[in-house]
């Protein structure tokens, strides 16, 4: 997945070089100048008078298991709740990611002219960021899957109203067809609880949605399913470190007892300040050196004419909408 990303910036970076050489100067002050103008136009329209009410109310109705997430949007690389390592092996029920797609908010890059939107389309021959995230799931690095999250119930009891529930970061060895899989070494869960519920679990918020109405638009999660209390993690995506706050996971079980989860939902809010502060490699042709925030609609130096910010907690930032599916593995942690 890092090679695909830095190819497509690699061949964005060519692209600018070729039209220097050929004389193409006022091309380029174009381009720059055009990235600029709406970078500006999207600092100045923030939707914070529809988001706010939005994730406001969102805060309030989950006050009582959120707690320790108020606190962790002030520190948002420290996972919210404790991490259980007097449990595992057999006792753990695990469920790997098998699909993930990014919903809202998208990302957007200047390849040369223009703004190009590269979750869902891929650019110069390499592959939209979904598409990559989705090879990445199945990939074999070395004996493990490249890119593995799992959600880690202590025992899974479907029938009881909550329990004890994990997100994490795997190791899981390949092929995907017989994986099983660990904590990744030099990584610890997220750890909270878990309510079951017959109806809805959760829900896009249209106050938290793109101005843009990006297509597919984010998926609800209907019963029987599962939710878990708001979290703290990191979300690495290769290239991508996602710092999340307040993020809720919630999720229909295929099955009881289940083999398989579907309709799952991760909904994180990465404040603007996190973004700024999470920088991209330096070896991305183009991007490198630059914030997370210069990738997303309403963050510095991004293309975008619309702006995805919104606000949660007074503090500005992104509630993003992540998609998944995941089937149940075997679990080797101790």
């Amino acid at each position: 997945m890092k090679q695909h990303i830095r190819t497509m910036a690699y061949l964005a970076h060519t692209a600018l070089l070729v039209a220097a050489c050929n004389g193409d100067d006022t091309g380029a002050s174009s381009a720059t100048e055009t990235t600029t103008g709406n970078a500006t136009e999207s600092s100045a329209t923030t939707n914070d008078s529809t988001t706010t009410g939005e994730a406001t109310n969102t805060t309030e109705d989950s006050t009582s298991s959120a707690s320790s997430a108020t606190t962790s949007t002030i520190e948002p690389e420290t996972t919210t709740g404790e991490t259980d390592s007097t449990t595992g092996g057999a006792s753990a029920d695990a469920f790997r990611f098998t699909e993930m797609y990014v919903r809202d908010p998208h990302f957007y890059i200047t390849p040369l002219l223009g703004c190009e939107d590269i979750t869902d389309k891929g650019l110069l021959g390499s592959p939209a960021i979904n598409e990559q995230f989705n090879e990445a799931i199945v990939a074999d690095q070395d004996g493990l899957l490249e890119m593995s999250f799992m959600l880690l119930f202590r025992p899974l009891d479907q029938a009881a109203a909550e329990g004890s529930f994990e997100f994490a970061t795997g190791d899981c060895t390949a092929p995907i067809e017989s994986t099983s899989c660990d904590i990744k070494a030099g990584t610890e869960s997220a750890a909270g609880k878990y309510a079951n519920l017959p109806d809805i679990c959760l829900e896009p918020l249209l106050g938290e949605l793109s101005p843009a109405d990006y297509e597919p638009k984010p998926g609800s999660t209907n019963g029987p399913c599962f939710r878990g209390d708001p979290l703290s993690f990191t979300l690495d995506l290769g290239d991508f470190k996602l710092p999340f706050v307040d993020a809720e996971i919630a999720a229909q079980y295929v099955g009881d007892p289940a083999d398989g989860m579907v309709e799952g939902v991760l909904h994180g809010f990465l404040t603007e300040e996190s973004a700024d502060t999470t920088i991209l490699p330096d070896d991305i042709p183009l991007l490198g050196g630059q914030p997370i925030s210069s990738v997303l609609p309403g963050g510095k130096s991004n293309c975008a004419e619309h702006d995805d910010r919104d606000m949660h907690m007074g503090i500005s930032g992104w509630w993003f909408y992540i998609d998944f599916k995941a089937a149940h593995v075997g679990y080797t942690g101790e």
